[in-house]
């Protein structure tokens, strides 16, 4: 039985030259914590790791079996600089591998074995550098000429005594020499080893999922020759990755030195030179040396890392760092070369035309998010993400007011003279005495000037009830929905607005999820909004009824009274709304029209077939294509609740 951590700590206690090598350590970043584990004989695999909260470990036997057991300072400074520079908390962990994860995905994702592993990998590679290439100023700055190198440096140089096999681990080594001023050689030969070749075997094609309908069939192998073409695009793209090892170790030193207080940012442009390596140094059947080389030479990063909360993904994802496109250094200064001597072709769209990157700006699709989460939770990746890409088109989604406006629609204006000729009504008695006790009609009188005061129109919350399709035609809400993504931008809109919303889950006959009542709790509607039957379309005509049966009676009369708007997402299937394939329900649709004060249908439907059963019972439609439509649809219907009574511009075929 594995004692408590309590226990193993009082285990075994720093001696006097540990116990003054972690005080110093302390000093260098400025900073107190409470003693660092002692774990002689772990199973990590190197001698010095970090966890959170804020811990330090070190296995000093296996820090002796490196010789290393020398340098205490260096090893304790480097753990602290995990938890003072980066990753520093577990947001920043979390989106510097998402980081390292978008970089792979745009270098070639299905050409990298285990590419959300290496992900991790390389994100304590990364913070490694930064941390080293800091700790070794501090030393100097704080040594001055009193040693000929910092420790950190001196221990570098036992932990390279064996020269890198690998291209990638040369690539580190070398931009360590330049960070540190050394020459070519002094951590690894001058020249880097050679790129090893690769026999790869192509994948066997994508099996379509299995389906029960003649169209889910169609779709479905659809869906498996584009992840086909999509995995031969990545496989041509590798092959014309090129490496250029003294290239990209110069540009690695760069990136330290710019990113060196920005973790986060500096994590792409870090993924970006190294991803072509994970490639490059693919070996099917033995272990990657720079793996190995990696472990052996640094910080084994993050123990026990856990999942990350619903909260924390939330943050992670939202991160607007996460937005920016992919490109490797190199391209980046040609670029800028080209530019500045005005031979570059700069786009007129605006368009970065970096592939990866899709019309949300996130550039790393929902299927990697929840590749790279598998151990989160996955519908809290789903809401995360929906959430996260819906937040920046989020406004507050209010209507007018249906309270009366006040009577008295003026407010006091300057003191003027009261005159003979003026009404004797209009004197203002107080503002008169004020100014002279002796009351002289037309000399000490005074009137107050009225002006004016038309406040601006009195806005209230809105109460939103959404009907999502969730049948297996629709677009599932883990292949990046159109349908959902919409209904989230109207959710947090309402929220926003201090409104409630309700949503329900339809598909076939007697499916139906959702709740009951109107609510503010965000999670729950997200809930709600994710959920996903996958079989037969029919809109749940009974329930649609029973909902607005009494609804005159419910929701009151005057100011008091609750305006209710219906917002239905689906797709073609949605005739079953109008009665098709359920006639006693006919008049359902129009007859609930009557009762709400805005209906609208957000579908996906290519042949705009709704436009004319959905007009003559009253309801207004938008059809929505792409995840990039989702915003404009909304905005539309944002305006549609803000002016109720104002034009209407017939556009994708809604009731003009």
């Amino acid at each position: 039985m594995t004692p408590p951590l309590g226990t193993r700590a009082r285990e075994h206690t720093l001696d006097e030259q540990q116990r003054a090598a972690w005080q110093s350590a302390q000093a260098l970043w400025g900073v107190r914590l409470h003693d660092p584990l002692l774990e002689p004989g772990s199973t990590m695999p190197s001698f010095a790791w970090f966890s959170f909260p804020p811990q330090v470990s070190v296995d000093p036997v296996e820090a002796r079996r490196h010789g290393v057991d020398g340098f205490y300072e260096s090893i304790f400074a480097h753990e602290i600089g995990h938890h003072v520079l980066s990753p520093s908390t577990r947001i920043d962990s979390f989106t510097i591998t998402q980081q390292i994860a978008r970089a792979i995905a745009a270098t070639g994702r299905a050409r990298i074995p285990d590419p959300d592993g290496k992900a991790r990998r390389m994100s304590n590679l990364w913070s490694d550098m930064l941390i080293n290439t800091r700790v070794a100023t501090m030393q100097r700055q704080r040594d001055g000429g009193a040693s000929p190198e910092p420790e950190m440096v001196r221990m570098w140089r036992v932990l390279s005594a064996e020269p890198p096999s690998d291209q990638l681990w040369w690539v580190v080594l070398r931009a360590y020499e330049i960070l540190w001023s050394r020459p070519a050689g002094f951590l690894c030969p001058a020249e880097p080893p050679p790129r090893p070749v690769v026999h790869r075997e192509p994948p066997p094609p994508t099996v379509p999922a299995a389906t029960k309908t003649e169209e889910q069939r169609l779709k479905a192998v659809e869906a498996a020759a584009a992840a086909d073409a999509r995995i031969a695009a990545e496989a041509v793209w590798a092959e014309l990755v090129l490496t250029n090892p003294p290239l990209d170790a110069a540009l690695l030193a760069e990136t330290v030195r710019t990113f060196a207080d920005d973790p986060v940012s500096g994590a792409l442009r870090f993924g970006m030179i190294m991803a072509p390596y994970l490639i490059a140094d693919e070996q099917p059947r033995r272990r990657s040396t720079s793996a190995g080389a990696q472990a052996a030479g640094g910080c084994a990063g993050q123990a026990d890392e856990t999942a990350p909360t619903a909260a924390e993904l939330e943050r992670v994802l939202g991160d607007p760092r996460l937005r920016e496109v992919p490109e490797h250094p190199a391209v980046e200064k040609a670029r800028q070369a080209e530019r500045a001597s005005g031979t570059g072709m700069e786009a007129d769209d605006g368009s970065t035309g970096a592939a990866g990157v899709d019309g949300l700006g996130q550039g790393y699709g929902l299927a990697d998010t929840l590749e790279l989460y598998s151990a989160a939770s996955a519908d809290d990746v789903v809401a995360a993400w929906y959430l996260t890409a819906a937040r920046r088109y989020v406004r507050p989604l209010t209507q007018p007011s249906a309270r009366p406006r006040s009577l008295d629609e003026t407010i006091p204006g300057a003191l003027e003279q009261w005159n003979i000729d003026d009404d004797i009504s209009s004197i203002d008695w107080p503002a008169s005495l004020s100014h002279s006790t002796t009351v002289v009609p037309g000399v000490t009188t005074r009137l107050r000037d009225v002006l004016p005061d038309a406040p601006p129109d009195a806005r209230e919350s809105v109460q939103l009830d959404i009907y999502i399709d969730s049948s297996g035609s629709m677009t599932a809400p883990r292949r990046e929905s159109p349908g959902v993504l919409a209904g989230t931008i109207l959710i947090l809109s309402a929220l926003r607005g201090g409104g409630q919303a309700r949503v329900t889950s339809f598909s076939a006959a007697g499916e139906v999820a959702g709740g009951a009542r109107f609510t503010r709790d965000r999670a729950e509607l997200m809930r709600d909004l994710t959920f996903y039957f996958g079989h037969g379309t029919t809109f749940p005509l009974d329930l649609y009824a029973a909902r607005y049966a009494d609804a005159r009676r419910s929701r009151g009369v005057g100011a008091s009274a609750t305006r209710r708007h219906v917002v239905v997402l689906s797709d073609d299937g949605l005739q079953s709304m109008f009665g098709a394939g359920q006639p006693q329900y006919a008049d359902v649709a129009r007859t609930v029209r009557r009762v709400i004060d805005t209906a609208t249908l957000v579908v996906q439907d290519a042949g705009r077939r709704l436009t004319k059963p959905a007009t003559e019972a009253g309801y207004d439609v938008e059809y929505i294509d792409r995840m990039t439509d989702a915003p404009l649809v909304c905005a539309r219907l944002a305006r549609r609740l803000a002016d109720p009574l104002g034009p209407r511009t017939d556009a994708g075929g809604r009731r003009g």
